[in-house]
């Protein structure tokens, strides 16, 4: 076991921490699965408003790969089927039979069984090769190289997040064989890594399985991330690949390989200042929000966040839960707000990278914050707050410029193929010029495929 410790980051202290209690939701009346959250697919519908669907049928494929499906995460009707422009489906939208008392059925999956083609033939007709993200790029795994290696995390240091560890308590078996169907999709010599919080309580079920490379980390966000951690551990080569995947996604997997259904439940966290409820709640995946929150949609001038206040993405106060949702903040949306005086009062109560603000001789101190962007657009002005906050050994000004400059073979010499979205998620935090470099990113990394 190794210990990394990360010392360039920054933690944002918000207020609203879920409390450690695990509650089991209702059922929801309607689950969905939409495709806003798998950019680069072609998605065609398996099914029509009426049809009759149990859980793990298929609801929809990818053109690019007619082998990879998303599965319905609850038997019942079909009640909406979307589409969008051009035609190109948003959602399939089902009426959960369970919810008004029915009996659950489950669709019959292959479990996975044979060589590396048959396992991730039967992963991907299971609905589940989506929990898999490559590296770089960060989005579904395309193609058959297998991977140098998988990492599994096992933390989460981003403000208000869920304790993966804390989620999959009781679930040594599920984890294990998760571990032992990872074994078999990786190249020769590859390993299974799971990144650990140094010190952190109830992991001796993370800490007991075989056949895992345990590394601890600790520090600041982004110590908790994936990024962060394969920069540590086992950095890419040219040409490399690696998957990656967090520990919940793990035990579904394990799940699955055990009993052979589709593991349609997971564990999620609600927090944030404007939460009516806080805790940890097991809930069927595409749930609507009002399931965890009471069992009504929030109302007044909230921002709800699928994830957290970095890097998550914001849906409708009636919406519902993403197929990677681990957990739902929400916090003030401030709308309309002004601060007395703004810049030129000391402010104890506000949160800040910058000493400027005086927050800082208060380390404990925890903050309510909203959603304003508190200012308007600006030039790029390089005073080095972005690298204070990156744990990886690259420039991101220079980065983001060579992006803006359409110079990708610059930016990939830049360390482009070392980051995603969530990477430099902070910069954007702490940047005072209002730049979203995790937008930026993502632009270049999405041209780097284009014209790789």
């Amino acid at each position: 076991m190794t210990t990394h410790k990360i010392t360039r980051g920054f933690d944002l202290r918000l207020a609203g921490a879920a409390e450690p209690k695990l509650q089991t939701a209702s059922e929801p009346a309607r689950v969905a699965v939409e495709t806003a959250e798998f950019p680069g697919i072609k998605p065609k519908a398996l099914v029509k408003e009426g049809d009759p669907v149990t859980t793990g049928q298929p609801l929809f494929l990818d053109k690019l790969d007619r082998d990879l499906v998303w599965c319905a995460p609850a038997s019942g009707r079909v009640a909406k089927v979307e589409f969008g422009e051009r035609r190109f489906l948003l959602r399939v939208v089902i009426e959960n039979a369970a919810a008004g008392g029915g009996k659950e059925t489950f669709a019959g999956l292959a479990k996975p069984t044979g060589d590396r083609a048959a396992i991730v033939k039967a992963i991907k007709g299971a609905g589940l090769w989506p929990l898999f993200r490559q590296r770089p790029v960060g989005k579904i795994v395309r193609g058959d190289t297998p991977p140098v290696a998988i990492f599994v995390n096992g933390m989460d240091s981003a403000p208000l997040a869920a304790d993966p560890a804390f989620a999959v308590q009781g679930r040594k078996a599920d984890l294990q064989a998760g571990v032992d169907l990872l074994q078999k999709l990786l190249a020769s010599g590859g390993k299974v890594c799971l990144a650990l919080r140094a010190a952190g309580d109830h992991q001796s079920d993370l800490r007991d399985l075989k056949g895992v490379e345990v590394h601890d980390f600790s520090g600041p966000h982004p110590a908790g991330l994936v990024g962060t951690h394969i920069s540590r551990i086992r950095p890419l080569k040219p040409g490399e690949i690696a998957y990656t995947l967090r520990v919940q996604d793990l035990a579904r997997l394990g799940e699955w390989a055990r009993t052979g259904k589709y593991p349609a439940q997971t564990v999620i966290n609600v927090a944030g200042s404007a939460a009516t409820t806080r805790g940890y709640y097991r809930v069927r995946q595409g749930a609507t929000v009002a399931t965890v929150t009471g069992g009504k949609p929030i109302q007044g001038d909230v921002r709800v966040i699928d994830g957290n206040v970095l890097h998550g993405r914001a849906i409708a106060a009636d919406g519902h839960l993403g197929y990677y949702c681990a957990g739902i903040t929400v916090i003030p949306e401030g709308t309309g707000a002004r601060d007395l005086f703004g810049w030129a009062l000391p402010q104890f109560g506000k949160l800040s990278f910058s000493r400027s603000v005086l927050s800082w001789l208060l380390p404990k101190q925890e903050y309510v914050v909203d959603a304003r962007l508190n200012g308007g657009h600006r030039p790029i002005v390089n005073i080095g707050a972005w690298e204070r906050v990156t744990a990886l050994d690259i420039y991101p000004a220079y980065l983001v410029r060579a992006i803006q400059a359409n110079d990708i073979e610059e930016a990939v010499k830049l360390g482009l193929l070392e980051v995603t979205e969530e990477d430099v998620a902070l910069c954007t935090f702490v940047d005072p010029c209002k730049i979203d470099v995790g937008k930026i990113v993502r632009q270049g990394l999405d041209l780097y495929e284009k014209e790789g």
